[in-house]
């Protein structure tokens, strides 16, 4: 599923324009090599809960916190996204996408793709920068020929992850993610390795979640090294509802992915 890119942060840089002279020398100028403009590492599409079932569609309201490193700033950054994913089928349990007509999130329009999923990304610097999840989450579907109009509100809290993610994972040592009470209003708990080769998921309950989530060090020994911050840890807690329109049944997530870029050595 095609999602935007980030786009680049801009940090200003400051050119010192330094003067030197002497008694006998007329004065000279130079001008320091620019700081190289730092970017965003291009964070993954962050991993969304497979469902099982007869279901004719499903609606994901996500949040996504990506943390990153930027050398020449000295300090982490910190990203917060909205986004909002949607596919309908032509039957229960197809795996064939159909046209559903507008569809919207908090009356945010999403984007019909060329394989007739449905999209949008909202964050700072972006028209619109934030889908208001954080008020409720309200879906509306036009309908087309297989699909009915839908209108759902999807109640509760959304879930979170209020612990700190690691940015550096040792092969040799594991890996232990802390959840337990850092979990909220989460069903389930995905924690997930991404690198450009391997992608390795644990899942987990969220009502309560466990202490922690283990990575063995057999089970991390297949991982390339990255030493670039080109990979990325993901915390996930999601929940999930069901509704029935038109005779249909339909599937609502609500998730929180906490991603950091990470190197691993």
């Amino acid at each position: 599923m095609n999602m935007k890119r980030f786009t680049k942060i801009i940090a200003p840089v400051l050119a010192i324009m330094i003067g030197v002279s002497s008694c006998d020398k007329l004065p000279t100028t130079t001008t320091p090599t620019p700081t190289p403009t730092p970017t965003t590492p291009t964070a993954p599409t962050p991993v969304t809960p497979s469902v099982s079932g007869t279901y004719w569609g499903v609606m994901v309201a996500l949040k996504m916190k990506f943390n990153y490193n930027v050398p020449q700033l000295g300090t982490p950054v910190s990203l917060d996204s909205d986004m909002g994913i949607a596919t309908f089928y032509d039957g229960a349990g197809s795996s064939n996408l159909v046209d559903a007509g507008a569809v919207s999130l908090n009356s945010n329009s999403l984007t019909k793709q060329t394989n007739n999923s449905y999209s949008l990304t909202a964050t700072t610097g972006m028209t619109p920068s934030t889908l208001n999840l954080s008020s409720g989450v309200q879906w509306s579907v036009g309908g087309g020929s297989s699909t009915p109009a839908i209108n759902y509100t999807h109640t509760g809290s959304f879930p979170d992850y209020s612990g700190t993610v690691d940015t550096i994972i040792k092969k040799s040592e594991g890996l232990e993610v802390l959840l337990g009470s850092k979990i909220s209003g989460a069903d389930s708990v995905y924690v997930v390795i991404v690198t450009s080769s391997q992608t390795l998921i644990k899942r987990v309950g969220g009502n309560p979640a466990p202490a922690k989530a283990t990575f063995t060090a057999a089970e991390l020994s297949g991982l390339p090294t990255v030493t670039d911050n080109s990979a990325y840890l993901e915390i996930v807690p999601f929940k999930f509802a069901e509704n029935t329109t038109g005779g249909k049944k339909y599937v609502y997530i609500k998730e929180t992915a906490v991603l950091a870029a990470v190197d691993i050595n």
